[in-house]
């Protein structure tokens, strides 16, 4: 899994691309003048090696034989290129994402291999992108490209990203809401390759389903999406949002163009891509589940979010503001039927901001003995629907999306407090959300953790977390992190191994305090934030890796609060029925 800073280097430099072209002669190679001027890239001709369709050019600490070098800077170029060989021709002749055409047909693809050189700040782990508008550039370490790589084949997906629109003006997805699409499209090409090798990063992405699908914190997991639209409408139409797609467009302006939907059959589509996340019900799943079923226990240990009471009596539910779906999130609430074969009748009201253009689809989910069986989607913001259970179905599944009547094009590093979010209301008649129903009795905590005493979350035994602080049911403390005095963890927040968070401090919504973070005093971390340094003031509610411990206040949040509504104001019969 790659870190935060080479996620954006890899994003940054795939969008200095080069176009695409193809003929029958041989390739040529193109380096661009200025590295030899400057240094930046200070290859010399006894360290290189070519094949049909590469170059890759190495430095000084490998030597003019790579497999003979010390073990830092160790690599055999020949495999190297064969698993580049292999991966060119499976993306060109059997995915067929891109035609062999244009500047792909002229010049040879040049890799750096990185750390090899001593006069050289070339580091990077691995990244994929192109220079001079011309040729494609992949950076990777040697320990990076050992055989069957991951990284080999996520970085030249970027670089084919990259030759679909080279040369091609007013075509490509370079607006900045595309970021989260290119990583998660380079993973899924990945998975074409290597269906059984990888499968992103799933704890991410499960962990905070309820943020927008462009989100930052899923652009290595956020496939999932991709893999619908495969198994719905074929590989080919994956393809063509990537060929076909206008450099002012968000990915799913492109594909609601070519499909030739419109907004509220995509957002109906959605609805159902998100119904298929209760199981992960998609062809490739029985690859998929073993990287699920691996996760961090916390992530697994329940299938979506905790909703608050309105009126319990009354059947009358909110899911909380802070965990309510963005753009194209969604959330899963696991219901139990009040008996076998139960009717369960619903009543639905979304908070309705007209700035935002709100919209929500939703649908239940049904699952016995593993199998899902899907309702409708339904978008009306106030309405009434009915789910017919049938018998074994012990397992329902309310699935809500933020689908707003417009897509919403974030920047890439826009993240919570500037999102749109989609808050809801719901009562119910012939279910209970689980937790609720007469008689709950809690599982036992999965893995090798338990439940805190005060709030009831999960704690890894190898964490020290102190009687005095607050574990929210549905947060997590992971690994050998601390947690004392009064500090509190909450919603689907997580501390992580290594971290400390002790005083006042408050981390809650979906944050992630990584190893190595030190919070005390008052400070309040939430949203999508994800801090990794000490911190004692503030308020910090964006994952912004450019924003450090400055005392300040909160990002601003451009979702208004709302009132609650009443039980009459979702009285059953009040709402436009399905």
């Amino acid at each position: 899994m790659a870190t935060r800073v080479t996620a954006v280097l890899c994003l940054l430099l795939a969008l200095l691309v080069a176009p695409a072209a193809a003929d029958a002669a041989a390739k040529t190679v193109y380096i661009p003048s200025r590295w030899a001027s400057t240094g930046e890239v200070p290859w010399v001709s006894s360290r290189t090696k070519e094949s049909a369709n590469f170059i890759l050019l190495w430095g000084d600490r490998s030597g003019t034989d790579p497999r003979t070098a010390p073990s830092p800077y160790r690599f055999d170029p020949d495999n190297m290129l064969s698993q580049l060989e292999s991966l060119y021709s499976f993306y060109v002749n059997t995915m067929k994402f891109t035609p062999e055409t244009g500047l792909l047909a002229q010049y040879k693809i040049i890799v750096i291999v990185t750390t090899t050189w001593s006069n050289a700040p070339l580091d990077a782990w691995a990244t994929g992108g192109s220079t001079d508008g011309k040729v494609g550039v992949i950076n990777i370490a040697p320990a990076a490209a050992q055989p069957g790589s991951w990284g080999l084949a996520h970085e030249l997906g970027h670089v084919f990203q990259n030759y679909t629109f080279l040369g091609r003006p007013g075509y490509g997805l370079v607006h900045p809401s595309a970021g989260t699409f290119w990583e998660a499209s380079a993973e899924f090409m990945a998975m074409q390759v290597y269906p059984k090798t990888a499968a992103g990063d799933l704890t991410r992405f499960i962990r905070t389903e309820n943020l927008a699908y462009s989100s930052s914190r899923h652009h290595y997991g956020a496939w999932m999406l991709l893999q619908y639209i495969k198994d719905r409408d074929g590989l080919a139409m994956f393809n063509r949002i990537w060929n076909e797609a206008r450099d002012t467009e968000h990915p799913l302006e492109v594909y609601r163009r070519i499909a030739g939907i419109d907004q509220a059959e995509l957002n109906r589509r959605v609805g159902e891509y998100a119904q298929h996340n209760v199981t992960w019900d998609y062809s490739n799943r029985a690859d998929v589940m073993p990287f699920i079923t691996s996760l961090y226990p916390f992530v697994t240990a329940y299938n979506g979010v905790a909703v608050e009471p309105v009126n319990a009596a009354a059947g009358h539910f909110r899911v909380p503001d802070a965990l309510a779906p963005s753009d194209y999130g969604y959330n899963k609430i696991r219901l139990v039927p009040s008996s076998d074969g139960a009717l369960i009748r619903m009543r639905f009201r979304g908070h309705v901001n007209s700035a935002a253009q709100s919209g929500w689809s939703y649908g239940f989910v049904a699952v016995k003995n593993g199998v899902p069986r899907y309702g409708p989607v339904t978008s009306s913001p106030n309405g009434e629907v009915t789910f017919q259970t049938q018998p074994g179905e012990k397992d329902v599944y309310l699935v809500v999306v933020g689908a707003p009547a417009a897509v919403h094009k974030y920047a890439f590093l826009d993240g919570y407090p500037r999102n749109y979010r989609y808050p809801y209301q719901f009562r119910l008649q012939g279910a209970l959300p689980w937790g609720y129903e007469p008689g709950h009795v809690r599982p036992v905590a999965p893995g090798s953790g338990h439940w805190h005493s005060n709030g009831g979350g999960w704690v890894d035994n190898r964490a020290t977390v102190a009687a005095t602080a607050y574990v929210g049911p549905r947060a997590a403390v992971y690994g050998n992190s601390t947690v004392s005095g009064n500090a509190r963890v909450e919603d689907l927040a997580w501390v992580n191994s290594g971290a400390t968070v002790t005083g006042n401090a408050v981390v809650k919504n979906s944050a992630l305090v990584q190893g190595g973070a030190n919070l005390s005093g008052s400070v309040v971390i939430g949203g999508d934030a994800e801090p990794a340094t000490a911190c004692g003031s503030g308020t910090y509610l964006m994952f912004n890796p450019d924003r450090r411990c400055d005392g300040g206040a909160g990002e601003a949040d451009v979702n208004p609060a709302h009132p609650i509504f009443s039980d009459s104001d979702l009285a059953f019969g009040g709402g436009a029925p399905n």
